[in-house]
């Protein structure tokens, strides 16, 4: 399916300009509309602000500053989108929620990297990087460091196994896969086990004009989602293609190991499908 909506994640944050820039790029790329959703509700909060009173102080100033702030990023929104078709709208609640209401209405949604935000110093209040795991369509995740710039698309790496999420994943990415220069289907096979998933999907690809070779690779005892990202380091990837797992557990989204470690770790951006 072509990308021609674009659902993007505008908060108060030192990155939104990041992923205007972004959201703009690829509108021009794919003659697509950018649905601007900022929500100003603060996504952490310090870690000093700590109780229930200083909690909710705290998350009513940083909600009124930003709106303050909401016609000045307009401001910044209808500058990079002027000549394209966009609409800007503005809420309060759950980041996660309210981007999954809108993400079935879009083709894809562009988020940034959570992750980096909870350390010592700042307590996570809404993780907008765990979207995957709640709408079928593609979200766009950013690492904290990305060049407004930069290209995302040329050389993509897929981090491929035969299960439903690689598979929507897969599919998902066809508008970024096809206009591509390089690419490369990793496959991750405990010791002594080799699978041909990988050259399955290689040839799948061919058969769309996708021309991709297939990269082996095997597990010896570390975590998965560190050597995708060290094969998408060698490689020179600038866009990592693959499922995201997860499931319930008492009420608490609990995450799949690679899932966990990219979401954490990514230097590049990632497309995600559950």
């Amino acid at each position: 399916m072509p990308i021609k909506t674009i659902l993007l994640h505008m908060a108060n944050d030192d990155a939104h300009a990041t992923r205007l820039a972004v959201a703009a790029a690829l509108a021009k790329r794919f003659s697509a509309h950018v649905q601007a959703l900022y929500i100003a509700t603060p996504v952490s909060m310090p870690a000093g602000a700590t109780g229930r009173a200083a909690s909710y102080g705290y998350i009513a100033e940083a909600t009124a500053i930003a709106h303050e702030n909401a016609e000045r990023i307009e401001a910044e929104v209808q500058l990079a989108l002027a000549d394209l078709s966009y609409s800007w709208s503005v809420e309060e609640g759950d980041h996660v929620a309210l981007l999954a209401e809108r993400a079935p209405y879009a083709d894809l949604t562009i988020i940034a990297q959570s992750a980096a935000q909870r350390s010592g110093e700042r307590v996570a209040l809404h993780a907008p990087d765990r979207l995957p795991l709640e709408t079928v369509g593609p979200t766009l995740l950013l690492p904290p460091i990305q060049p407004a710039t930069a290209p995302i698309g040329r050389n993509i790496l897929i981090a491929w196994k035969n299960s439903r999420e690689s598979a929507r994943a897969v599919r998902n990415a066809m508008p970024f896969l096809e206009e591509a220069e390089s690419v490369t289907v990793l496959t991750i096979d405990p010791p002594g086990k080799s699978h041909e998933d990988g050259v399955d999907l290689v040839g799948w690809l061919v058969r769309h004009g996708i021309a991709a070779h297939h990269h082996a690779a095997v597990a010896l005892g570390g975590e998965v989602g560190d050597l995708i990202l060290a094969c998408a380091g060698e490689i020179g990837a600038d866009l990592l293609v693959m499922g995201a797992y997860g499931h319930s557990r008492l009420r608490e989204l609990v995450l799949g190991g690679a899932t966990r470690s990219v979401l954490a770790n990514t230097p590049l951006p990632v497309l995600m499908s559950h």
